[in-house]
């Protein structure tokens, strides 16, 4: 078993890695990239490393447990080095319902009074598009919260 395998095993165990992040922190080590290369493909014949299992899990934590949007989450795993084809084959199971809901919830900790200001509606509004959420999805979210309170 070659020492980059064995590395690459021993990082697996702590969490799942993409494939370009596994070959980025074994190149780091100064592992030789025909020897990254071969574990690498070993690893992915064998099921420890698979970009596709990495992004649904990252999609589902960074979207109910971490409050994220679509685009955010995209850029993430873009950053990640996820083939493209894969992040949005992953990103078509997002629920647009999901995301309202995660909006919702970002509102809802934040106890805003009932009328925002024009300056609360700027910021919140730049808060939930840092964090990944449409333009329209937001303006659609602060409009329903207003009318829910209203009635």
């Amino acid at each position: 078993m070659s020492r980059a395998r064995v590395a690459a095993l021993r990082l697996l165990t702590r969490r799942d890695y993409t494939t370009t992040e596994l070959r980025t922190k074994l190149l780091d080590r100064e592992f030789p990239e025909p020897e990254v290369a071969a574990a690498i493909a070993d690893l992915a014949h064998e099921g420890f490393v698979n970009d596709r299992r990495v992004a649904e899990s990252f999609v589902r934590v960074a979207s109910n447990l971490k409050g994220r949007g679509r685009h955010r989450i995209e850029r993430e795993l873009e950053q990640r080095g996820v083939d493209r084809g894969i992040i949005r084959e992953v990103l078509a199971g997002l629920l647009v319902a999901d995301e309202v809901a995660s909006i919702r919830r970002f509102l809802e900790r934040k106890r805003l009074p009932d009328r925002l200001s024009p300056a609360e509606h700027r910021r919140t509004f730049g808060q939930l598009m840092r964090r990944g959420f449409s333009a329209d999805l937001i303006a659609s979210a602060l409009r329903s919260r207003g009318s829910d309170r209203d009635t």
